[in-house]
């Protein structure tokens, strides 16, 4: 703490006061600190790491199942064409939600065609690998008996290293 004392100073001064500080320092400004302060880069950046990490799970559509593994791809864009999916026990899915029969089956799939005309008459088809085709022809059969133009299978590629 600094105190101040008011002294008259000389002749040209008269009645004005001035003030000094005892302890004979300069008041010292706050000196420009020229480093970027990176607090709210950071909690800018853990934000979009948490939002990525919860909406990337939602990004997957139907019911996730392990597919076969392939060695050849096709590069088309996802069309958003309805999902049909089947599991290891053979239980029949329609995005992610389990139909009752290959009745619901038929009518959920010409209920997004309509929602969607531009992806009229296509299906994405994702089947567990450990299926037998036995089980999956059904299947298959049932989406063919709406008209489709095109059923898509899904697949996963073969990476170095990978057992088939």
């Amino acid at each position: 703490m600094s105190t101040a004392v008011a002294s008259k100073v000389g002749k040209k001064g008269k009645g004005k006061r001035h003030w000094r500080r005892l302890s004979h320092k300069k008041a010292e400004l706050d000196a420009l600190r020229n480093e970027i302060n990176v607090t709210p880069l950071v909690d800018v950046c853990l934000v979009l790491l948490i939002i990525f990490m919860v909406v990337t799970p939602l990004m997957a559509r139907g019911k996730e199942v392990q597919m076969p593994k392939t060695s050849h791809h096709s590069l088309d864009d996802d069309k958003q064409q309805p999902v049909v999916a089947m599991d290891e026990d053979g239980n029949v899915y329609f995005d992610r939600e389990r139909v009752a029969s290959m009745d619901d089956l038929k009518e959920k799939v010409q209920q997004a065609w309509a929602a969607k005309p531009q992806i009229s008459g296509k299906v994405f088809v994702k089947a567990a690998r450990e299926l037998p085709y036995g089980k999956v022809y059904p299947l298959i059969m049932t989406i063919h008996e709406l008209g489709v133009e095109s059923i898509d299978l899904g697949s996963n590629e073969i990476k170095p290293g990978d057992k088939i």
